[in-house]
């Protein structure tokens, strides 16, 4: 998987390699891929085309409102599908600052409707008549290297656009395998001081990654009981307080293992696994071993 080991090393794409609205199948698709600004705190609000829209996000973070809902975070690698046959208002914000590197995707509604029948029959049931469905999972490795295949496209013109379209297509039928028969998100409202303790749980996670404080005493910490801690995390952040430290412990393994910048056993010990349970957890996570990285 030569694309998979390089999730976390390839180099920024600049902006005049990058594909912006790239139409394909009569325009019935619309493909971007590569770098792009993103400045922390600018707000982009316009509405959400009908249809189906898959991002695969490499690197960066965003959040995710559409009309007066919670936002949704969006924290890279990680997968996005937007199911929508109404009218609705999406509002995407810059968590990250400087650039995110991400496929979109946006699939014109009758032609998801004609070419994807079944799958999106079964998202438009989840999501509800006329409601817009939001699904985000964490990317793998085959969705993360075929999102590299397109903003990396080996092939020049004029068999560009084939290669192009048939990697979309094959990046679709990855991404609705992984989330075709599960719910969408529905985020619940937190109050904004519920949100500040929150965050700075999540702060002291990222901190102390190697030798993490307990749930307990997160809980003090943030002025929170555990219980509500736990709600409140799930709510704000789609995992557990301790799922996310999982996720965000088995990302920083694979980008100093990817990188070169650690042996196995020294990236393992590094974000407090011993060598064997993180080879566990690893596999699990990426679908390969992390001698697959090199």
């Amino acid at each position: 998987m030569i694309y998979a080991a390089r999730v976390n090393s390839i180099q920024p794409l600049s902006n005049h390699e990058s594909l912006v609205g790239l139409p394909l199948f009569s325009q019935q698709l619309s493909l971007s891929a590569g770098t792009f600004p993103n400045p922390e705190g600018e707000r982009i609000v316009g509405p959400m085309r009908r249809g189906l829209k898959i991002a695969v996000m490499l690197d960066g973070r965003q959040s995710l409102e559409l009309d007066d809902r919670p936002a949704v975070l969006v924290r890279g690698p990680a997968l996005l599908v937007v199911a929508n046959s109404g009218d609705h208002v999406q509002q995407r914000t810059g968590l990250s600052g400087g650039v995110v590197r991400c496929v979109l995707m946006q699939f014109d509604l009758d032609f998801v409707e004609r070419e994807f029948a079944a799958p999106m029959q079964q998202l438009f049931a989840l999501a509800g008549a006329g409601d817009a469905g939001i699904w985000v999972r964490p990317a793998d490795a085959d969705l993360c290297a075929l999102a590299l295949q397109i903003a990396e496209c080996p092939v020049a013109a004029p068999l560009r656009r084939l290669y192009l379209a048939g990697k979309a297509l094959e990046l679709a039928a990855v991404a609705l395998d992984r989330i075709v028969g599960q719910p969408p998100l529905r985020p619940a409202r937190l109050p904004a001081r519920t949100r500040e303790q929150v965050h700075a749980a999540r702060d002291m996670l990222v901190a102390a990654m190697q030798e993490p404080p307990s749930l307990a005493e997160l809980a003090r910490a943030t002025g929170l009981n555990p219980t509500k801690l736990t709600s409140a995390f799930r709510a704000e952040f789609g995992a557990s307080v301790f799922g996310y430290l999982q996720e965000l412990r088995l990302q920083q393994a694979h980008a100093l293992i990817a990188e070169g910048e650690a042996s196995i056993a020294e990236a393992a010990f590094r974000v407090g696994y011993t060598p064997a349970h993180f080879s566990s957890l690893f596999r699990k996570r990426f679908g390969m071993p992390p001698s697959g990285l090199r």
